[in-house]
């Protein structure tokens, strides 16, 4: 008997411990295939509770008199339980004789038990809510962790892409001009003109939209406003607002651009040969992403300086990818630069005959 005993045992221990290696080897390939939303899922539900607890008690005042309400409450109850219970509850032994009443600490225990029941319900409503949540929200958990990264690498390559259709633009108004096209044009009197981007058109694909535009009159002049309220993809990333940020672009009409030209190299009334830059085109940015600031593709003035740095500064370069921002260098090449990018460096890659050493970036 106590042979079988122990091999039930032995074959318990070797069933647990086959069913363990099993869900870790599948655990295991999960995570090798990036499969790893299943285990996510269950952490955010498990403590998805506390991010809510953290923004919760900062908000959070306890009120004296409803604390001290809810106790007296939960005492009187405890009493009155316990009162009543003793009344109509006694417990009779084989000796008619000895009654044992109600004990104190089991009225003690029926009201705990009450407690743990009623803060489980509430538990249970929560975990309720937070699977809801997940679910619902416009952070769907789900879509977040399936779709996310997939979403996120998309629009990134959607940008790298607008920015290099800018870059061939770029260079085939330079084989036709000899030179790249100003930042911005502005009159005698320095008033603006056109932009940059404006004059690209026919090299981005709108040569009839191009050919609608009057240069005669500023970019803003009612015979040139309808040509401006045309969205141009090209001009957008994805990974931005699909509007202004400013209040009178978006009440004009006009249609932003989320990428601006290097001021150092595109200006006012200034355009570069591409003889004279002598850093070489590969270590020289000529645009890039704009996350603030966001300005008409018609503007003028859309350049800016780059050297203000990587989502750092309002009137510098920057993007809603994480870490950094894409910029197109003079070659036609697209790079992503960190937000943490040396600040030597930065300035290195947005003069065009600085003479600095560019480094690794």
């Amino acid at each position: 008997m106590e042979t079988e005993e122990k091999q039930e045992e032995v074959d318990g221990i070797h069933r647990w411990i086959a069913i363990s290696v099993s869900v870790f080897l599948f655990s295991f390939v999960l995570i090798v295939m990036g499969l790893i939303f299943p285990f996510r899922f269950v952490f955010l539900l498990c403590v998805g509770w506390a991010s809510y607890l953290v923004r919760t008690f900062s908000r959070l005042t306890i009120s004296p008199s409803q604390t001290l309400m809810f106790l007296s409450t939960l005492l009187l109850f405890a009493v009155g339980f316990h009162l009543y219970c003793r009344r109509i509850k006694t417990k009779v032994t084989a000796e008619p004789a000895e009654v044992i009443t109600w004990q104190r600490r089991w009225s003690l225990s029926l009201v705990t038990m009450f407690l743990l029941l009623a803060v489980s319900g509430i538990c249970v409503i929560s975990v309720t809510h937070q699977f809801f949540w997940m679910a619902t929200t416009q952070d769907k958990i789900f879509e977040k962790l399936y779709m996310g990264n997939a979403r996120q690498a998309a629009r990134r390559s959607t940008s790298k892409n607008n920015l290099k259709q800018i870059g061939l633009a770029l260079h085939n108004y330079h084989d036709m001009y000899r030179q790249f096209p100003v930042g911005g044009t502005f009159d005698k009197a320095g008033q603006p003109q056109h932009s940059w981007a404006t004059q690209l058109l026919p090299y981005l694909d709108h040569k009839t939209l191009y050919e609608q535009i009057n240069f005669d009159q500023p970019w803003t002049a009612a015979d040139n406003r309808e040509p401006f309220k045309t969205r141009l993809h090209v001009l957008q990333s994805p990974g931005m607002p699909y509007d202004f940020t400013e209040a009178e672009g978006e009440a004009a009409g006009y249609k932003p651009a989320h990428y601006a030209a290097n001021s150092r190299v595109l200006s006012a009334n200034s355009g570069m040969d591409l003889r004279k830059i002598k850093d070489g085109t590969s270590n020289t940015i000529l645009a890039g992403e704009v996350r603030s600031g966001i300005k008409a593709w018609g503007d003028p003035t859309n350049f800016r300086d780059p050297t203000e740095g990587i989502n750092r500064n309002p009137r510098g370069f920057g993007s809603k990818f994480k870490g950094g921002t894409h910029v197109l260098l003079g070659d036609g090449s697209v790079r992503f630069l960190s937000e943490d990018i040396d600040p030597g460096v930065l300035k290195a890659l947005s003069t065009p005959n600085g003479g600095e050493p560019v480094g690794e970036f």
